[in-house]
């Protein structure tokens, strides 16, 4: 772990809301984390624009989601297991590696003209393979670079970074989309990569696992889906998180929001696909502010109804401004329950099977996107984009009001820890 002479001086700092930045290897693996996700981000808006602009098709911005979805739950064991077996340096290197030429390859075909569907449908595969390795490799790293006094505050600052690269990659998309053709566009996106890239190789600390030698074998393997079988509540909020967020998975309808119902271009469309990231920025930011929460449960639950039934107005509105408002607030909710998740991952995942426990949480997490991706583009094309989204308000709505009444002890979570 990196040192620095002022961390010595005292907790205090550690109540600070940018207290994790004064280690030098966080603040590399911060870069890391904003260029990557940035970039991530970014080609997912030009991947949904593209495929739209080809096919007009609300079944076809479905399949996008399946792209993503079938690399992920078919890999996304292995790709914790990577990352507890394997220096984490190195597999941050390669997938930034290969994500720089996935967008080298899309911008190439559209600049000749070659490229079809399928293309961009196999480029979102590859993207959410090398991703099943990058994000475990990453999240795992963090509790190496900070203190575990750090841990809330640098998981709180890891989030606020995801959440500002929800903003700044789709703006950047939209507005690249508006002063260039979609060609250039991916090309751009590429260079995104080399900072990143140089940022990995600046950071000193080891990121080697800790952990004692370790046969790899079948148990192994599914070492991380044994510890999320044990904590009970984490495999609630989980769960929740994976049906809810699935059921009201709205980005990938957001092109037919912005062309056919709220009548914008590319600008609105990145305008509208960054405002849950502001929203994001917000609750992250609140949360920094605050500290630790008492009524984690009840902050989950809440969380949960309430993007429940944003989603649903979202659906209803025809205001663009007030679509744009409903989307913050789903990015808002959406960080708070997301910090309360990754923070309790972090606080009781030993570090020899971290990877393995961040790849379960990673393939729930991006399974519900995917997984919602597919579902709602096929309900779309059959019901419209609105029908969607309104059945996805009412059964997160349901899911979340039986896990109210049903667990007390998720309602109870943070509260008795507090009292022990």
């Amino acid at each position: 772990m990196s040192a620095d002479p002022q961390l010595s001086r005292g907790p205090a700092l550690a109540l600070r809301p940018w207290a994790s930045l004064a280690y030098r290897d966080y603040r590399l693996l911060f870069f890391v984390a904003l260029f990557a996700t940035t970039a991530q981000h970014m080609r997912q808006i030009q991947n949904l624009y593209q495929v739209y602009e080809l096919s007009g098709s609300a079944f076809q911005l479905g399949l996008t989601g399946l792209a993503q979805g079938i690399p992920l739950f078919a890999l996304g064991l292995f790709g914790g297991t990577l990352a507890d077996f394997v220096d984490r340096k190195k597999l941050l290197l390669i997938t930034a590696a290969g994500n720089l030429l996935v967008a080298v390859a899309l911008g190439t075909l559209t600049l000749t003209g070659a490229v079809r569907v399928w293309h961009i449908l196999v480029g979102t595969a590859l993207t959410s393979a090398l991703n099943i390795v990058l994000n475990p490799a990453r999240m795992a790293l963090i509790s190496k670079l900070v203190p575990r006094s750090h841990l809330t505050n640098a998981v709180s600052l890891n989030s606020s970074v995801g959440q500002a690269s929800h903003f700044i990659g789709p703006m950047i998309a939209g507005v690249s989309l508006e002063w260039m053709d979609i060609g250039n566009a991916y090309l751009f996106n590429a260079l995104f990569y080399l900072p990143a890239a140089i940022s990995i190789i600046l950071i000193q600390t080891s990121a080697a696992p800790d952990h004692k030698k370790e046969a790899f074998s079948v148990g192994s393997f599914l070492g991380g889906l044994r510890f999320l079988g044990s904590e009970p509540i984490i495999l609630a909020m989980v769960v929740l998180d994976f049906i809810v967020a699935g059921a009201g998975c709205y980005r990938p309808l957001l092109p037919i929001f912005a062309k056919d119902i709220l009548s914008v271009g590319p600008a609105g469309f990145g305008v509208l696909s960054s405002a849950p990231a502001v929203g994001g920025i917000i609750g992250t930011f609140l949360l920094l502010l605050i500290g630790d929460v008492e009524h984690k449960g009840l902050v989950v639950l809440w969380s949960f109804l309430t993007y429940a039934v944003a989603v649903g107005i979202f659906a209803l509105s025809t205001n663009f401004w007030l679509s744009v408002f409903l989307l913050g607030v789903l990015g808002l909710v959406n960080s708070l329950q997301a910090v309360m998740r990754q923070t309790t991952f972090h606080l009781l995942t030993p570090d020899q099977v971290r990877g393995r426990a961040f790849a379960v949480f990673n393939m729930f997490s991006q399974g519900a996107n995917a997984v919602g991706a597919t579902e709602v583009g096929f309900i779309a094309a059959l019901l419209g984009a609105p029908g969607a989204l309104l059945i996805g308000c009412a059964v997160g709505g349901l899911l979340t009001l039986v896990c109210w009444i049903m667990l007390p002890n998720l309602r109870s979570f943070g509260t008795e820890m507090r009292r022990r």
